[in-house]
This record gives structure tokens, sequence and C-alpha cells, in this order.
């Protein structure tokens, strides 16, 4: 067995993951002869439920603000090794004060049939956080709840980075909670990560680079929820969106470093190119981290199926290496069609296609170096015209490969954004790809970084991030050493 280890780390990845984690749950089988169609094994262990009793738990490690866990929020090993010191160091009086216990969430009370349970399809909840629609139990040491009152959300790299360190220190992350993971497993394949730029992008540099330190044998595959601020429209005065470019762009170059394949996701702010091909089959607000997560969360899933498929032989090392046969284009792009309308044709693929990593249309793509398609639930007439869709690229296998498995499945918490009925599964394309177009984005933040090294009023920025003027120089070198890896010549610095 070919265990994965799941991280997710900030707001955005555990909105995403919830729903993930909930999809997973709905391949569950109760009937002797239904055969699931994933390995169970592979994601979940045995943990506890809140009733102490035996159940399977996410092989998962959860990082967010305390605040932001809901009704999981728990007393950490983090609160427990500051009040230890607290007993050490402080002679005063002590007085401790309790907050109200956080109500159930309506979904939760729609499932166990306090409210009326014919609702439970038609409208969506209320959602306060993303604890409040998961539908799995998470073992103890799963919740890794980062004290409230350590955290600035927008404090900046370093400070993530020393953050981690402090936690780690605090709770012996790596030693207790990781540790446990890994030893469950029967053979550990690997990581399969989530995190937010913005709130966790020094963190995850941080833990990604003390897991290498110790497992460099280990595959990692990273989804990178990019923050809001786009580096071709975004002013140097402009001290918060700087600071997240320069972040953002710290993370871009720290996941080309320690990742073995990494697919960044464009902001749904910046969805604006994409809406008129999403629209033909959702409704949706992208104001909603509920409902963009959901989006989002069937193409990860769908997209990474194949290492959970049962009978497959398929591995993160496998999609790597596949991904990257080049060995300088680590940083793809996730792109896919939500819902597929039935009788679809080669039109339908090439019109309704959105690509999440750059938001570039298909008659962007001058070429692609690798592809891999997953499609859930498509009739023969279907694949033919999928398959006519994908001949139009000059890729051929193994280059690009499709897996078709079925429908993608939409439990009760999954939101209701679908323009027509509410399915109780659906039908969906999503491919992992790598494409010298990648370089288009990255040439936006090299550009800015670069502008910003050359500009004295920026200190500021720098200075709050902990970063010296050499730092900005030194990212943009590394920058535009990922861009040359792309082969594009920085033939499209204009485009963007």
């Amino acid at each position: 067995m070919r265990e994965i280890i799941y991280i997710q780390a900030g707001s955005f990845a555990n909105y995403v993951g919830t729903h993930f984690w909930n999809t997973q749950e709905s391949y569950f089988t109760y009937e002797d002869d239904d055969e699931p169609i994933v390995n169970h094994d592979l994601s979940f262990e045995e943990g506890r439920s809140p009733q102490n009793q035996p159940t399977l738990c996410p092989r998962l490690l959860t990082f967010d603000q305390k605040s932001n866990f809901g009704t999981l929020a728990k007393t950490s090993q983090a609160d427990t090794a500051t009040d230890a010191s607290l007993d050490t160091t402080w002679q005063g009086r002590v007085v401790c004060e309790t907050q109200d216990p956080i109500p159930q969430s309506e979904y939760h009370a729609r499932l166990e049939g306090e409210l009326e349970e014919g609702n439970l399809e038609r409208t969506d909840p209320n959602i306060r956080y993303w604890s409040d629609y998961s539908r799995v139990f998470f073992d103890r040491k799963s919740i890794q709840a980062i004290p409230d009152a350590l955290e600035n959300i927008q404090a900046g790299w370093s400070v993530g980075q020393d953050l981690f360190q402090r936690y780690n220190e605090d709770t012996e992350l790596m030693e207790g909670a990781f540790r446990l993971l890994v030893e469950n497993c029967d053979n550990f394949q690997g990581l399969q990560m989530m995190h937010d730029t913005p709130s966790f992008g020094g963190f995850s540099h941080a833990f990604l680079t003390s897991f290498r330190d110790e497992f460099l044998k280990a595959s990692t595959l990273n989804f990178s929820f990019l923050s809001g601020a786009d580096p071709n429209h975004a002013g140097i005065d402009n001290f918060l969106d700087t600071k997240r470019i320069i972040n953002d762009a710290l993370c871009l170059q720290s996941l080309d470093q320690l990742s073995d394949i990494s697919f960044p996701i464009l902001n749904p702010s910046r969805w604006s190119a994409l809406e008129s091909n999403l629209s033909q089959g959702l409704s949706y607000n992208k104001n909603s981290l509920y409902h963009t997560s959901g989006v989002i969360s069937s193409l990860v899933e769908t997209a990474t199926l194949p290492l959970r498929l049962k009978g497959s032989r398929e591995d993160i090392a496998m999609i790597a290496d596949h991904l990257n046969w080049r060995k300088c284009s680590r940083l793809g792009q996730l792109g896919g069609i939500v819902p597929l309308p039935f009788s679809a044709t080669e039109g339908t693929f090439a019109n309704m296609y959105c690509n999440f990593s750059t938001s570039l249309s298909n008659k962007d793509e001058r070429a692609v170096f690798a592809r891999r398609n997953v499609t859930r639930g498509l009739q023969d007439q279907d694949l033919a015209a999928f398959d006519a869709w994908c001949d139009i690229s000059s890729l051929q296998e193994p280059l690009d490969s499709s897996i078709h498995a079925p429908a993608y499945p939409v439990p009760t918490s999954f939101p209701s954004i679908f323009r027509h009925t509410r399915p109780t599964s659906i039908r969906m394309a999503s491919s992992l790809v790598t494409a010298p177009s990648t370089s288009i984005p990255l040439m936006g933040y090299a550009r800015f970084v670069e502008q910003t090294a050359r500009m004295r009023r920026s200190d500021g920025v720098l200075m709050s991030m902990g970063l010296e003027n050499d730092d900005v120089k030194e990212l943009a070198s590394a920058l535009w050493e990922i861009v040359d890896g792309y082969g594009n010549d920085r033939m499209d610095e204009g485009n963007g």
C-alpha cells in the first residue's frame, strides 16, 4: 500500500479540503456486494470519533487560525505549552475566561433531523466556518489550531517561517503528530498539500523545508491558492498589493525548489476571464468561500482520483515525472469543465474549458508539454468528442493520457450552484497540464518583483516582510530562471 498524507493550511485550503473529504466519504459503501471505486486505506486510517469510538479518519494535518475551526476548535498543544510556560514564569494572579461554545451548524442540525430534512438539498445552509459542512470525523492529531494571537494574517514571509518554528517547538509537530501519521503508514509515498499563500505561505515553506530535511525520497504534490493581487495591474505604491505579490512570488519560488509538482490556483477574484465559460453550467457567488471552494475541490479531487482508484498503479512520483519530464517545469496548470452538459461535442470542450492557473483561453495555448486528463461520467459519444478535442494538440501518448471514471458524486454538503435541478452526480473533466504558457503569469511576477527592487519607496514593504533589497533582487533572478525553463524565450512578455 502507498499511503498519502494530506496537508491543508489556511482558510480557503480548508474549505476546499472539506469538500474533498466529503467526496471521499461519499465513496464509502455499506453493502457487502458494493465495491468502492477507491482504495480508502490510502487516504484514511483508524482514529477516534468525538464519542471516542473507532472510526476511519483522514490521514491529515489541517492548519488554520484557531478562530477559523468553528466547532472543531479545541485546546491545542500550543495552548498547553503556553499554559505550562506561564506556570513557571508568572507569579501573579491568573484569571481564566471561557467563551460560550459555538452552536452546532445548520447543516449538521439538518443531518441529524433537527430541521426539515426535505430542505437539505434545495437551499444552501448558513456556513460560518469550513467545519460547518464536514461529513467526516477528524482524529485529534489532525487538528492543528494556530493560536490567533500568534499570527497577523498578512504578516509577511519571514513571520510565517518563524511562526512554524515556534509552533513546531511548542507542539513537537514534526516529531509528534506528523511522525505518528508516517508511522501509521505501511509504505508512505508522499504528501498531497494545499495551502493559502497570503496567510500560510512562509509557514508552508518552513514546513516543506523541515519535511524535505528528513524525507528526501518522498514525493510532494501541491495546490497553492494565490492572493487576489494581480502583478500585471498593481501599482508599486499599493502597500498591501505589493506585499501580497512578493509573497506569492516567494511561494512560487519555494514550490519550484521543494515540491515535485505544483499547481498555482488563481484567487476567485481573478476569475473574470473564466466567468463566461463557468456561467454556462454554474450560478455561484464568487465572494463565497463555500461556493468557489466547491468548484476548485471538484477539479482537484477529479484530477488526483487516479492516485486513489482501486487497481490503479499511479502514485505522486509518476504524476510528477510525467508532467515534469523536461525536469524544468515543476509548476503546472489545473483546468477543466464543471459540469459537462449532455450531448457534448468537440466544440463543447473547446468553449467550456477553464484554466484556473492562468485564465488563458484554449486559443492562447501554443503548445503543451504533457497533460493528464480525468473525465467523469462520459458516455461513448462524449468520449469520441473528447478524444477529438484532445487531438487538436500535437501531444501523443504517453505525454497525453486520459482516465475515464464514474460521475462525480454531489453530496448534500456541496453548494447549490448548478443552473438547473440539483443533481446527485455530475459529468465533468479535469486536467493537470505543463505548458510553455505557464511562463506568462510567471513573467508578470518577475517584472513586478524586479521593479520593486529598483524602487526605494518600497523599502517599507520589504522591511515589514523581513526582507532586504538584495533578497528581492535574488527573487527576481530566480523567477526569470524559472521562466526560462519553460522555453518561451520571453516571447510573450507583452501578454497577461
